[in-house]
């Protein structure tokens, strides 16, 4: 079993995302940890920064993920499959914290930050695939990168939020790839 400090931050990441921010307490998170309100300040000066460490592991995470994907891909086409196959497995693990962002974005200076910091990390990474796949002839020369990454960026945060908010919908996954992938296709 981890250390009370990651059982504080489990169990606040799990209220965070059921209860949101201004629902969940110190008293709340200690009572579902089975600790006191003490025990948390030990390792917490407040419940604003035990939401930022939430925040900002996912985002470490995140970002180290899509960082994995651009090392291992040879071609940019097939890294673009990839990516967004993968970040759809990124969220699937991460479901709650990526939760905690999502339901909190409009409201918690840090959520937004951290949104908008996964936001154009995934940007990056696309731009990255799409200028690979340009240069080695996988997507096509007239793809205007900046907006179709943008468009890609949206589409793969719309799914995202489908597959959390919405469970019972049907999995698009797949087809989204493939319309990606025809769009860009360069043969």
């Amino acid at each position: 079993m981890g250390s009370s400090k990651e059982l504080i931050l489990n169990n606040a990441r799990q209220l965070f995302a059921e209860k949101g921010f201004k629902g969940t307490t110190v008293a709340l998170i200690a009572q579902l940890s089975h600790v006191t309100d003490a025990a948390i300040y030990r390792h917490y000066k407040s419940k604003q920064q035990i939401f930022d460490q939430i925040i900002e592991e996912l985002l470490t995470e995140y970002k180290s993920m899509l960082d994995e994907i651009k090392a291992r891909q040879k071609s940019g086409y097939c890294l673009l499959e990839t990516l967004i196959q993968d970040v759809v497995v990124f969220v699937n693990d991460h479901e709650t914290g990526y939760k905690v962002i999502l339901t909190t974005h409009a409201t918690i200076p840090s959520a937004k930050i951290a949104m908008e910091n996964m936001t154009d990390a995934l940007k990056g990474t696309i731009v990255a695939c799409l200028e690979r796949g340009i240069t080695d002839g996988t997507v096509r020369e007239d793809v205007e990168v900046d907006n179709t990454a943008e468009i890609i960026t949206w589409l793969i945060a719309g799914l995202n939020r489908r597959r959390i908010f919405w469970p019972e919908s049907k999995e698009i996954t797949d087809a989204a790839v493939t319309f990606c992938l025809n769009s860009i296709k360069g043969f």
